[in-house]
């Protein structure tokens, strides 16, 4: 009778244990603070998009009451006939109890106090951040928030929050990060987003995915195969197909010509995005309000969760 109750305990705690870690799956949860971070856009210098010269401030937080230090990454990216060339930059900062930093992307950042040094940056591309806990217990991990405003010279200016992946179990920093449901939150599956079509042939609308898994330490770039589905008003469907290498950032009528207002019949698409490995995304609206240019972020909805795995070195 002894051994009967403490099987159906054991029974009932393995099962509460799976049960918490299927709880777990899915995208991740947002505004809340957290393990890693990820800017899928930072732009610096001249914007090949449309030659106005640009600069991004980034903003990160420590959200906790215990000092934090981060080791963090930009992927520079440069484009030429052969594709992306993706360029790897690392640094690390420190930050104390509940400290906001900011910096600009151009100028970087030094502080010889906490030995905290962030290069320059030009150009475009991503940011990476993870938090390098003192201790393994998940308040020392979940800590840190960022975002970004990207401005110009134009008057135009766009700011949007980082994706955020929690840590969900206890255990130490070794510089690889699984987005398994398990350890971390895991990558959406699918990207959501409601976007403009194009109008009189001036695109509204521009689209940039990063990859989740990344490869920092042998620099192995990833190279996804995408899917998306368009879907307007009306409810009709028509799909797409890109590629693309660590970073890519184009005009919704370079993904497809259904996208021009004309052939979609409708002013919005709903556009669903899934890659052959798991993304992260972000939009960037272009619109005429009074008889001026004006730009928003454009975050998307996610849908599903499915594993990555981002390696520090």
């Amino acid at each position: 009778m002894k051994w009967s109750k403490v099987l159906v305990l054991a029974l009932s705690v393995s099962l509460l244990g799976r049960a918490s870690a299927i709880a777990q799956s899915g995208p991740p949860a947002q505004k809340l603070p957290s393990a890693l971070v990820v800017l899928p856009l930072i732009v610096s210098g001249v914007d090949d998009r449309d030659g106005v010269n640009r600069e991004t401030r980034v903003e990160v937080v420590n959200l906790s009451g215990n000092p934090i230090d981060l080791q963090c990454f930009y992927v520079g990216v440069t484009s030429d006939i052969s594709g992306n060339t993706c360029n790897e930059i690392g640094f690390f900062l420190s930050l104390t109890p509940y400290q906001p930093l900011s910096w600009l992307a151009s100028e970087g950042f030094n502080d010889v106090t906490t030995f905290s040094r962030v290069p320059g940056f030009f150009g475009k591309g991503e940011m990476k951040c993870a938090v390098i806990a003192q201790r393994p217990e998940i308040e020392f991990h979940n800590a840190l928030q960022a975002r970004a405003i990207i401005y110009g010279a134009d008057g135009n200016s766009v700011g949007y929050s980082a994706t955020g992946f929690r840590r969900l179990v206890d255990g130490d920093y070794t510089g690889v990060i699984p987005l398994d449901g398990v350890t971390y939150e895991q990558c959406p599956d699918q990207l959501h987003f409601t976007l403009l079509g194009e109008v009189a042939g001036v695109s509204e609308s521009e689209m940039i995915l990063v990859p989740c898994t990344e490869d920092l330490l042998t620099q192995t770039p990833t190279q996804p195969n995408v899917s998306v589905s368009i879907i307007n008003e009306f409810e009709q469907q028509y799909s797409a197909a890109i590629k693309f290498k660590c970073f890519d950032r184009r005009d919704l009528i370079d993904i497809s010509s259904t996208l021009d207002r004309n052939t979609l019949g409708s002013d919005t698409a709903h556009v669903v995005v899934r890659g052959g490995f798991s993304l992260i995304g972000l939009a960037i609206d272009h619109f005429t309000f009074n008889g001026a240019p004006l730009t928003s972020a454009n975050d998307p909805s996610f849908q599903g969760g499915r594993s990555a795995s981002v390696t520090f070195p």
